[in-house]
């Protein structure tokens, strides 16, 4: 069993679909959902919070002198990871982790900004390391974004170190699509990217090479795509591409995703199929499946149950075979405050075993 105060990073809410919002840039100042909110979207925030109301933003000497006159949006996220998982072997393990994260958007001239997020933590969180794709190495103090963008109609460019784009954009970077995919904490590979937003058709070609914190020989240079077909206002139909050299071996992906809504209800899924290529296995390719599938009900504005299946398959040599399962219940209290309980059941099909987790999720960040 699994206890846990985790962080949920700072991405747009795919579940906004039932409300017919198709893409993340309505309420984010970046297309990609990640970063802070622009000010129709800290309306929204409020108005999906407990507390409800309007927002108002800030006027006094303070809010213009923090703000650059309007020019700057900054917060801080505050999180706190306590755990305590008990394994298939019976064994125990407590830990915590405090987390604290800075973030800032700031306009520069007309059309241009730059945008950051900092990252200061005393336990890492990992994503899994894997004999045919090891993790990239944490820090103490990480810079998540470090972006020069340009916007212009709708069309925007980012140059710079980010997570790359992903198809339903989960918050959690623990799904298999995500954490197997090289979309963990600490993937931030230097990159060029551009968001196209037409009314039915949304593009974000990039292209990408090693950010530098890579396992040696998993430097990683490559490009890909995304591409977005709105066929009704709660209807998204998705396709992910992409393909990566490194020293130690290629990776070529291919994915479909699709997020839909019906009110208070809607369906997120995605699939994606990765084929690796390892130096020590004389080219030999690996295929690795991974699926995601989740049905999510607002039971009010700010209070969503959620249902979750996910699927994992690798092919020999590497072989695994898993199946997962999660229930997590989501509840924003105020602009400043969302907390969450989820519970998880994990079967390994080729051994058997089962594990099990119950986590508590816990966020703060500083809203004017």
């Amino acid at each position: 069993m699994l206890f846990a105060l985790t962080e949920r990073p700072a991405f747009a809410l795919p579940t906004m679909i039932r409300l017919g919002y198709s893409e993340c840039g309505a309420c984010h100042i970046s297309p990609q959902g990640g970063g802070p909110l622009n000010t129709y979207g800290r309306g929204i925030d409020r108005a999906q919070s407990l507390i409800g109301g309007e927002y108002a933003p800030g006027t006094d000497d303070f809010t213009r002198v923090v703000t650059l006159g309007g020019r700057m949006t900054q917060d801080v996220r505050t999180v706190i990871q306590m755990q305590a998982s008990h394994a298939p072997d019976k064994s125990t393990q407590t830990n915590w982790w405090p987390r604290l994260m800075y973030r800032n958007v700031t306009d520069i001239a007309k059309g241009f900004r730059v945008s950051a997020t900092l990252t200061g933590e005393t336990e890492d969180r990992l994503r899994p390391s894997l004999s045919y794709d090891p993790h990239s190495e944490s820090s103490s103090v990480f810079v998540n974004t470090a972006l020069l963008q340009y916007r212009t109609g709708q069309v925007e460019f980012a140059v710079g170190r980010d997570q790359l784009p992903t198809g339903i954009n989960v918050p959690d970077l623990a799904p298999w699509i995500k954490s197997r995919n090289r979309l963990g904490y600490y993937d931030a590979p230097a990159q060029v990217k551009m968001f196209w937003t037409g009314a039915r058709v949304h593009l974000a070609p990039f292209v990408y090479g090693p950010g530098g914190n890579e396992a040696p020989g998993e430097g990683e240079k490559g490009g890909g795509t995304l591409a977005e077909f709105v066929a009704g206002q709660r209807t998204v139909l998705g396709a992910t591409v992409l393909k990566g050299t490194a020293p130690a071996g290629d990776r070529r992906m291919l994915g479909a995703y699709v997020r839909l809504g019906f009110g208070r209800w809607g369906v997120l899924a995605e699939h994606n199929r990765t084929e690796r290529t390892r130096e020590a296995l004389a080219g030999t390719s690996v295929m690795q499946d991974a699926s995601y599938g989740q049905l999510f009900w607002a039971a009010r504005e700010w209070l969503v149950l959620s249902a979750i299946g996910e699927r994992l398959h690798v092919d020999q040599p590497f072989e695994e075979k898993a199946l997962a399962g999660k229930l997590d219940l989501t509840a924003r209290l105020a602009p400043q405050a969302t907390i969450g309980v989820n519970a998880r059941v994990q079967r390994d099909q080729i051994t058997g075993r089962l594990s099990t987790s119950v986590m508590l999720q816990a966020a703060f960040k500083t809203a004017r």
